[in-house]
Protein backbone atom coordinates (compact mmCIF):
# COMPACT_ATOMS: atom_id res chain seq x y z
CA UNK A 1 0.00 0.00 0.00
CA UNK A 2 1.49 3.36 -0.94
CA UNK A 3 1.95 6.03 1.70
CA UNK A 4 -1.34 7.61 2.67
CA UNK A 5 -3.58 5.05 0.99
CA UNK A 6 -6.56 3.84 2.97
CA UNK A 7 -8.34 0.51 2.78
CA UNK A 8 -11.82 0.31 4.27
CA UNK A 9 -12.86 -3.20 5.24
CA UNK A 10 -16.34 -4.27 6.27
CA UNK A 11 -17.93 -7.66 6.47
CA UNK A 12 -18.77 -10.58 8.69
CA UNK A 13 -15.83 -12.21 10.41
CA UNK A 14 -15.03 -14.70 13.12
CA UNK A 15 -13.47 -13.96 16.50
CA UNK A 16 -11.06 -16.54 17.90
CA UNK A 17 -9.30 -16.91 21.24
CA UNK A 18 -6.43 -19.14 20.21
CA UNK A 19 -8.03 -21.91 18.12
CA UNK A 20 -11.44 -21.53 19.79
CA UNK A 21 -14.13 -19.82 17.68
CA UNK A 22 -16.01 -17.44 19.97
CA UNK A 23 -18.56 -15.93 17.58
CA UNK A 24 -19.26 -14.32 14.20
CA UNK A 25 -19.44 -10.51 14.10
CA UNK A 26 -19.79 -7.58 11.71
CA UNK A 27 -16.54 -5.58 11.45
CA UNK A 28 -15.68 -2.12 10.17
CA UNK A 29 -11.95 -1.39 9.86
CA UNK A 30 -9.82 1.33 8.32
CA UNK A 31 -6.24 0.51 7.38
CA UNK A 32 -3.90 3.40 6.60
CA UNK A 33 -0.18 3.48 5.93
CA UNK A 34 2.42 6.17 6.21
CA UNK A 35 0.76 7.80 9.22
CA UNK A 36 2.56 10.81 10.66
CA UNK A 37 5.87 9.58 12.00
CA UNK A 38 5.17 6.00 10.92
CA UNK A 39 6.48 3.97 8.04
CA UNK A 40 4.37 2.37 5.30
CA UNK A 41 5.48 -0.99 6.72
CA UNK A 42 3.66 -0.13 9.96
CA UNK A 43 -0.01 0.42 9.06
CA UNK A 44 -2.47 1.98 11.44
CA UNK A 45 -5.64 -0.05 11.86
CA UNK A 46 -8.65 1.38 13.65
CA UNK A 47 -12.19 0.15 13.80
CA UNK A 48 -14.89 -1.69 15.61
CA UNK A 49 -16.85 -4.89 15.71
CA UNK A 50 -20.60 -5.06 16.23
CA UNK A 51 -21.15 -6.43 19.72
CA UNK A 52 -24.46 -4.70 20.39
CA UNK A 53 -26.67 -6.89 22.51
CA UNK A 54 -23.84 -9.28 23.33
CA UNK A 55 -23.95 -10.19 26.97
CA UNK A 56 -20.41 -11.51 26.70
CA UNK A 57 -18.95 -8.18 25.55
CA UNK A 58 -17.42 -7.63 28.97
CA UNK A 59 -15.89 -11.10 28.80
CA UNK A 60 -14.44 -10.45 25.34
CA UNK A 61 -12.94 -7.22 26.65
CA UNK A 62 -10.92 -9.31 29.12
CA UNK A 63 -8.51 -11.29 26.92
CA UNK A 64 -5.42 -9.35 25.88
CA UNK A 65 -5.34 -10.73 22.36
CA UNK A 66 -8.06 -12.09 20.12
CA UNK A 67 -7.98 -12.86 16.40
CA UNK A 68 -10.48 -11.54 13.86
CA UNK A 69 -10.66 -13.62 10.69
CA UNK A 70 -11.93 -11.40 7.88
CA UNK A 71 -14.15 -12.54 5.00
CA UNK A 72 -11.14 -12.66 2.66
CA UNK A 73 -9.22 -14.92 5.04
CA UNK A 74 -6.80 -12.33 6.38
CA UNK A 75 -6.39 -12.20 10.14
CA UNK A 76 -5.97 -9.38 12.62
CA UNK A 77 -4.66 -9.74 16.15
CA UNK A 78 -6.61 -7.32 18.37
CA UNK A 79 -7.97 -6.48 21.78
CA UNK A 80 -11.44 -5.17 22.50
CA UNK A 81 -10.99 -1.80 24.22
CA UNK A 82 -14.60 -1.13 25.18
CA UNK A 83 -17.95 -2.82 25.54
CA UNK A 84 -19.15 -0.70 22.59
CA UNK A 85 -16.97 -2.66 20.16
CA UNK A 86 -13.90 -0.45 19.65
CA UNK A 87 -10.74 -2.44 19.02
CA UNK A 88 -6.98 -1.94 19.23
CA UNK A 89 -5.00 -3.78 16.57
CA UNK A 90 -1.64 -5.40 17.23
CA UNK A 91 0.47 -5.16 14.08
CA UNK A 92 -0.96 -5.37 10.59
CA UNK A 93 -3.24 -7.74 8.74
CA UNK A 94 -1.80 -11.21 8.36
CA UNK A 95 -2.29 -12.78 4.93
CA UNK A 96 -4.79 -15.59 4.47
CA UNK A 97 -3.23 -19.03 4.90
CA UNK A 98 -2.42 -20.75 1.63
CA UNK A 99 -4.48 -23.91 1.07
CA UNK A 100 -2.11 -26.14 -0.78
CA UNK A 101 -4.79 -28.82 -1.17
CA UNK A 102 -7.38 -26.49 -2.72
Amino acid sequence: MASGEVEHLTGTGEIYAGDLLLRRVWYDLTVSSGAAGGSPADPTIVGSIDIEGMGEAAVLAGPDKLTLKLEDGRRLLFALTSTTGRIRAYGGLEPAPINEGA
